[in-house]
């Protein structure tokens, strides 16, 4: 199975507001204390990192899991097909231009093996991709946010609301990792959060420095 990198993530990249230049281009409302980096290590293909975290979430086996995610407007009918057929409870945004939001809730791992190709596929592609344990804090916002020209302009946001015990992964850029965003004490530790692991990962501990 998959290799990864697991570390403490810097706290000082998190913001309750999204900034142009910013590293989450999403908006977090709460407290975060708890957030972890994982680097998907020389992985074949999306297929092994699909088995990865199709297996940690059935040890985590904290369901229903509420995915959230973008997409390019080629691939929303197949989405929608594929939550029809399969009993899937699902809610369709229109984004700005010709894009989508999805909003999937799965309720046992094999809703979410079918869920998650797309949603991994999507935030490989720079869309936003994540999805929470247990609760839905998904929601789009139209803030003004100030570009690097000094100008207010009205975005399309993303926004994370941090409820009571709420945990969300966040599909890093390119694919290449996963952020982990808590406030549940379950994950309170880089130990606990290693011990859900599946059996079969290989992993290293990285110290990012915070």
């Amino acid at each position: 199975m998959i290799k990864i990198d697991i570390g403490i993530f810097p706290k000082d990249l998190i913001s309750e507001k999204q900034e142009s230049g910013g590293f989450f281009p999403f908006a977090i409302d709460g407290e975060a204390p708890y957030l972890y980096d994982i680097f998907l290590l020389e992985r074949k293909d999306e297929h092994e990192v699909e088995e990865f975290v199709s297996k940690w979430m059935d040890n985590l086996n904290e369901f229903p899991i509420v995915a959230f995610f973008g997409c390019y407007d080629f691939q929303q009918k197949e989405i929608e097909n594929e939550c029809l057929s399969n009993s899937i409870v699902y809610t369709a945004f229109k984004g700005e231009g010709a894009d989508f939001y999805n909003k999937a809730i799965v309720r046992n791992t094999e809703q979410f093996n079918l869920i998650f190709p797309y949603l991994y596929a999507n935030g490989s592609m720079n869309n936003f991709a994540s999805f929470s344990l247990g609760k839905d804090v998904f929601s789009i916002r139209h803030p003004y946010i100030r570009n690097m020209w000094g100008k207010n302009k009205k975005t399309e946001t993303p926004a994370v609301i941090l409820k009571e015990n709420t945990t969300i992964f966040w599909i890093d850029y390119d694919g290449d990792g996963m952020v982990v965003i808590s406030n549940d004490t379950k994950y309170s530790g880089l130990t606990s959060v290693i011990k859900t692991l599946p059996n079969e990962v290989t992993y290293s501990i990285i110290d990012n420095g915070d």
